[in-house]
């Protein structure tokens, strides 16, 4: 399991944090467990190394704070440069086991859909789920199979049938993904050309 490695800073502000970025470390803020929620000061090589891409929610990691130790964490939240890609800021959420936790995780979408096989076009709504379970029950992914959807057909969060110990908490009249029917051939009457007028 990847570890973070971490101290409890002091200054807060920007020019606190630039001052930290120039030391090797990224800003970051734990909280939802006994701590509390306290601003940190983490190691900007461990973060650089496994934050480059996409980070879900969905998967725990270990955070080594310094006078403190080890703790089993999320990622809630990373704002990175909207240029460079540099990780600016970290939020991690402290895992207490058996208790429940609320997350999102990434839809996976699986199968060939009726409609599609037909000449549709399979529109995907939501890329993310929000989910409620215990730390032991979370996925990485919630897989939806759409082979059986028809021309017109949508899926619905009401649809989905998580797996055990999973409460899915968006709304279930949400649509998920859609079929849309080909766009009909235009008439020949739209072609025509209109009367020269008297």
């Amino acid at each position: 399991m990847e570890v973070f490695q971490a101290v409890f800073r002091e200054g807060r502000g920007k020019g606190e944090a630039r001052k930290l970025r120039r030391k090797g470390f990224v800003p970051a803020v734990i909280y939802g467990g006994e701590l509390g929620n306290k601003p940190l000061a983490v190691v900007a090589k461990s973060i650089v190394k496994h934050l480059k891409g996409e980070v879900s929610e969905a998967k725990i990691w270990k955070l080594n704070i310094e006078g403190v130790g080890e703790k089993d964490v999320i990622i809630k939240d990373v704002q990175k440069h909207p240029v460079t890609g540099e990780v600016l800021h970290v939020d991690f959420y402290e895992v207490t086991y058996g208790k429940m936790i609320s997350l999102a995780v990434p839809l996976k979408v699986v199968g060939e859909a009726i409609g599609v096989k037909k000449g549709g076009t399979l529109e995907i709504l939501m890329d993310e789920i929000e989910i409620e379970c215990l730390p032991r029950n979370i996925i990485e992914e919630l897989v939806i199979d759409v082979s059986h959807l028809d021309l017109g057909d949508t899926l619905f969060v009401r649809n989905i049938q998580p797996p055990e110990g999973i409460r899915i908490l968006e709304d279930p009249e949400q649509p998920v993904v859609t079929v849309v029917a080909p766009e009909e051939e235009e008439t020949a009457e739209e072609g025509e050309e209109l009367p020269a007028a008297e």
